[in-house]
């Protein structure tokens, strides 16, 4: 018959892996001192007693530690409740003489006098000098209204300005580029037209000695003609007023289609000898000289004839007040603006076609100016489509109205 424990939980796979528990004092041949021997096994080893100590120590750090904080609270409590700490002075002299100072001695010093002074009684001196006397003043030590004024050279900068320079007008750069090109071109032509009379004047020269060798020379005075008449006169000189005169009378009654050119005359053979004996650096002069009566009618009335196709002198138009201009500069003088004015119109021969010009005077500060202003337009609209089509074409310009 199978009985079963039911203080285990009342079944069979409730019951753990438990072993009945004998007791072995009834078990034959039981010794009871290898029992207890088996049970002390005879003390605690190094190890174990190393880390016993050591947590001896740490708990006894851990309350040193927690007994501090205590104190050193309770001492920062009693601390600021206990009043307004009093602060004690450094005992002895804040400041003390040395006993020696160093440095060297002022004058004045040790006299009987500056001991009275200080209220003691000076004892008896060896010697008595006597004081010197005070610095007497001189004629420049006068109270500061008596000084007046003194002169004194002016700066730079309180000079006047002043304009006795040639003013100068600034230009864009392509104008520039073409003025630059315009005097070069000038002095090309300069050079070339020096070195075609140089040529002249050499040739002549040649010429001259040339006839001079051929020339029969006599003490007889030469034939006086009608050609030599009029070029030369009585010394054999050229006489070029006299010249010109005809040569201008001639011209005039022919026209100009009729003039012809007259050969050059031969001259006398003593103003021949009298060019030969002369220094060499003179032949080129004179020969140019004997040159110069044959090219004169030509170049005279080339003359005339520019003068005559030479436009006059524009002259300031009149506007009336409140009429629309364009202002395109401000110059020194009236004759620069005038030659601005000259200048424009004929690079923008079409823009100003109808237009005149408008120079005023004006003061500014002490300097005194003349702006150049554009007139002739209808409205101010007008104006300003000049005035844009000069900026357009690179020249800077206002819209203005007549004052």
């Amino acid at each position: 018959m199978a009985v079963m424990d039911f203080r285990d939980g009342g079944h069979v796979f409730s019951r753990g892996d438990k072993r009945r528990e004998f007791s072995y004092r009834d078990d034959d041949g039981f010794d009871v001192e290898e029992a207890r021997y088996a049970a002390d096994p005879g003390g605690d080893g190094l190890s174990v007693r190393i880390a016993r100590l050591t947590h001896y120590l740490g708990a006894l750090v851990s309350v040193a530690l927690m007994v501090g904080l205590m104190v050193w609270g309770w001492q920062l409590v009693m601390r600021d409740v206990s009043g307004i700490p009093v602060i004690k002075a450094v005992a002895g002299e804040a400041r003390t003489t040395p006993d020696d100072p160093g440095g060297e001695l002022t004058g004045h010093t040790g006299f009987a006098v500056n001991t009275v002074s200080g209220g003691a009684e000076a004892d008896l001196v060896d010697q008595v000098g006597i004081a010197p006397s005070a610095t007497p003043l001189d004629d420049s030590d006068v109270a500061m209204g008596q000084l007046g004024a003194t002169a004194r050279e002016p700066a730079e900068a309180d000079l006047p300005v002043a304009f006795d320079s040639e003013a100068v007008i600034a230009l864009q750069d392509s104008e520039a580029a073409a003025a630059a090109a315009r005097a070069d071109a000038e002095a090309e032509a300069a050079a070339l037209l020096a070195e075609q009379q140089r040529q002249q004047a050499l040739a002549g020269s040649a010429e001259a000695e040339e006839q001079i060798a051929a020339a029969n020379m006599t003490d007889a005075p030469a034939a006086e003609g009608p050609v030599n008449e009029v070029v030369t006169d009585e010394t054999g000189a050229p006489a070029q007023a006299d010249a010109i005169r005809e040569a201008l009378t001639q011209a005039q009654a022919a026209g100009p289609s009729s003039l012809a050119v007259s050969t050059r005359p031969a001259p006398r053979p003593r103003t021949r000898s009298v060019a030969a004996a002369a220094p060499a650096a003179a032949a080129p002069v004179q020969a140019a000289e004997a040159d110069a009566p044959a090219r004169r009618p030509e170049a005279a009335l080339a003359e005339s004839q520019a003068e005559a196709q030479a436009p006059a002198p524009s002259r300031s138009a009149q506007v009336s007040s409140g009429a629309p201009l364009v202002q395109i500069g401000a110059f020194d003088s009236d004759a620069l603006a005038a030659g601005e004015f000259g200048r424009m119109s004929g690079k923008y021969g079409n823009l100003f076609a109808g237009k005149g010009q408008v120079i005023q005077k004006h003061e500014v500060n002490g300097r005194t100016f003349w702006r150049l202003r554009v007139a002739g337009f209808e409205s101010r609209a007008e104006a300003q489509d000049f005035c844009a089509q000069l900026k357009a074409a690179g020249t800077d310009c206002i819209p203005a109205t007549a004052q």
